[in-house]
This record gives C-alpha cells, sequence and structure tokens, in this order.
C-alpha cells in the first residue's frame, strides 16, 4: 500500500502542537536562587528598572540612603559643603574672623562646620600673650546659620606649645529664604586656621524635642 505524503495543512497543524507543547514547559518551569550559581550574575544581565529600592537589605538601604532604610525625599536630598584648606593666616588676638561660609535655598538642614587652630608662629610671638593666662591660651569658633548660632571652644597654646586644636560644630535649622552659613573664630593669640569645612544636609523636615533640665 502506498502512503501519501501529509497534506500542507497536517504539517502546519503539527508544527503548532509542538511550538504550544514546548512553551508550556518552559511555561511551567520557574527559576530560583537556587538554580542561579554564585557570580553568575552580573549587572549586564539585569535590566534596567527591574529591582527597586525596597528589595534592597535594609543594611544596603541605610547605605545608600543615610537614614533608617528611608529612600530620599522628593527631589532627592542635596548637600552643600565649603571646604578651605589654608587660611585665614596670621590672624591676631582678640579679633573675630569670618573663615569661609556657604550659602543655600531654603530648606530644613542639619549643618556641620570644623576647622583646625593654630597659634600663629610668625613674627609676633603667641608666647608672649601668656603673662597673666595661667599658662594656657584657647580659641573659640562660631557657626551662624543666619542667626542661630553654636559655639566650639578649645585650647591652642599649652605651657610655651602650641597645641592645634579641632573645633567643631553642629546644628539644625529651617530657612525660608537663601541663607549663608558661616564659621567665624577668634582667640587669646594670634592664630591661624587650616582644614575648614562647613557641610549642610537639606533633609526632609526636622523634629526638635527640648529635653527638659
Amino acid at each position: 500500500m502506498k502512503l501519501r505524503p501529509p497534506s500542507p495543512a497536517l504539517l502546519i497543524s503539527i508544527i503548532a502542537l509542538v511550538v504550544a507543547c514546548t512553551g508550556s514547559a518552559v511555561a511551567a518551569t520557574m527559576i530560583t536562587s537556587k538554580d542561579i550559581r554564585n557570580g553568575t550574575i552580573q549587572g549586564v544581565d539585569i535590566k534596567n528598572g527591574t529591582i527597586t529600592s525596597n528589595k534592597l537589605s535594609k543594611g544596603s538601604q541605610n547605605l545608600l540612603f543615610g537614614r533608617r532604610g528611608a529612600a530620599p525625599a522628593a527631589g532627592g536630598e542635596a548637600v552643600y559643603e565649603a571646604v578651605r584648606k589654608a587660611g585665614p593666616e596670621g590672624q591676631p588676638a582678640n579679633v573675630i574672623t569670618k573663615v569661609a561660609g556657604v550659602t543655600v535655598p531654603a530648606g530644613a538642614y542639619v549643618v556641620q562646620a570644623s576647622t583646625v587652630m593654630t597659634a600663629f608662629a610668625g613674627p609676633t610671638d603667641p608666647i608672649a600673650a601668656l603673662i597673666g593666662a595661667n599658662g594656657s591660651l584657647g580659641g573659640t569658633c562660631t557657626l551662624d546659620t543666619g542667626g542661630p548660632t553654636h559655639s566650639s571652644l578649645g585650647t591652642i597654646v599649652v605651657n610655651d606649645r602650641q597645641t592645634p586644636t579641632t573645633l567643631s560644630t553642629q546644628m539644625t535649622r529651617t530657612v525660608n529664604e537663601s541663607t549663608e552659613f558661616f564659621l567665624q573664630c577668634s582667640a587669646n593669640a594670634p592664630w591661624r586656621a587650616s582644614e575648614t569645612s562647613i557641610i549642610a544636609t537639606k533633609v526632609g523636615s526636622i523634629n526638635l524635642t527640648e529635653v527638659a533640665p
């Protein structure tokens, strides 16, 4: 008996059936973390936008956002920083001098400032000012945030020896318009400043709690 070749319609039906069965088998297979070998998935294998911040561990979120697992506020945080590696030099004793400043737009801020104050070892001898000062001289720096201030004190000369001191201040501040935050310093002996930094970090809001004495 001679077999007739299958018709084109029958061939198409067979191919469609095979494709449908294969697709079902693929769809029924679920890949889990157990099926992925360590180090095999790289950045180029991940489609942009497929992994969101809420899928990250709390530790990773803290590193990324700097707060307890919280994503940035709408528009993201902004950091404004002023840095002055050296100066001002040779400042006279008992004169308030502006060291650095940074201007920020309206908003709520966490502000930190620091500088290294050193007794000036120039033509003017700072030790001469020690007479009647009980063997030590100090300096002070004040962070001004457009009204409210915070000050830090330190000793810069002890028993005829210079003692460079880091003076640090910090505070929170909400401003309604563009405002300059600046650091100003003075000392009981001629002095100079170095490694000055003012960092203003913009945040969503500030909740102030006053502790009773």
